[in-house]
């Protein structure tokens, strides 16, 4: 079943477009940070000039359209009649849309890697950063977070997908989640008052994994350190990746 998901993916159109947006979102940024100050291009240099970001909605994109169009074109029906459970056919999906994550991921290092010797000659990789660590430590550490983060954004778009049919509300709905749940979470923490130890281990909370490494300043807001944030994903992904699994397992073809 990996085999023909992937044999799919090979011949998407989305998925070739994708990689290619994102190669071009890092270089219109990019372009705008050679007048910043020093720390400034450090900083875009250590998220890939927002390339993590950009890979996390590119894969709610891709993960929604993964899951709905074979209830959209019927073709759910005959995948079903190859396998023993449907959650052989979820998994694999699954498992293939975390390779794809892995690989835009690396696409994003790659291309950071050559926007600074093309551009940005002038910054020191070696020098130290956030942490006490180099700044080429703190880009690998950001995409190993935003990676470890999109389990949970993967999980919860393949939840939200197996609901409907339509990947455009699925996509809408995820990426109001992406853009606006910190902030919402952030809101709630602030009036929560005696209800914030429980509170915070809301799944909006856990979207700032990554931000709060970045800036550690997010954990007044968030009111978790990174290893909870990182304890907290991980529950949170594997909670809408199984909800997702038995919705998807048991709606009308």
């Amino acid at each position: 079943m990996i085999k023909q998901e992937l044999f799919k993916l090979r011949y998407q159109k989305s998925l070739w477009a994708a990689a290619g947006v994102l190669i071009m979102l890092m270089l219109f940024v990019a372009g705008f940070t050679l007048t910043a100050t020093y720390s400034d291009q450090q900083f875009y240099f250590s998220v890939a000039y927002s390339g993590f970001q950009w890979v996390s909605i590119l894969m709610i994109i891709l993960s929604a359209t993964c899951v709905t169009m074979e209830f959209a074109y019927g073709t759910i029906k005959q995948l079903a009649l190859q396998v023993r459970s449907r959650n052989q056919i979820y998994f694999a999906k699954w498992l293939v849309m975390v390779g794809v994550s892995v690989c835009l991921h690396g696409l994003a290092i790659l291309t950071t890697m050559l926007i600074q010797l093309g551009l940005n000659q002038h910054l020191e990789l070696k020098s130290n950063y956030l942490y006490h660590q180099s700044l080429l430590h703190n880009l690998v550490a950001n995409a190993e977070l935003d990676l470890y983060g999109n389990l949970l954004i993967i999980g919860l778009v393949f939840c939200l997908a197996s609901l409907g049919r339509n990947s455009g509300v699925t996509i809408a709905v995820s990426l109001a989640v992406c853009f606006f749940g910190e902030g919402l979470s952030a809101m709630v923490l602030q009036v929560a008052g005696p209800l914030t130890g429980i509170l915070r281990w809301n799944p909006l909370n856990m979207l700032n994994l990554q931000n709060e490494y970045g800036n550690p300043a997010y954990r007044h807001m968030t009111h978790l350190t990174l290893t909870q944030l990182a304890v907290g994903n991980g529950m949170w992904a594997i909670g809408f990746i199984a909800l997702g699994a038995i919705i998807f397992s048991k709606r009308q073809l």
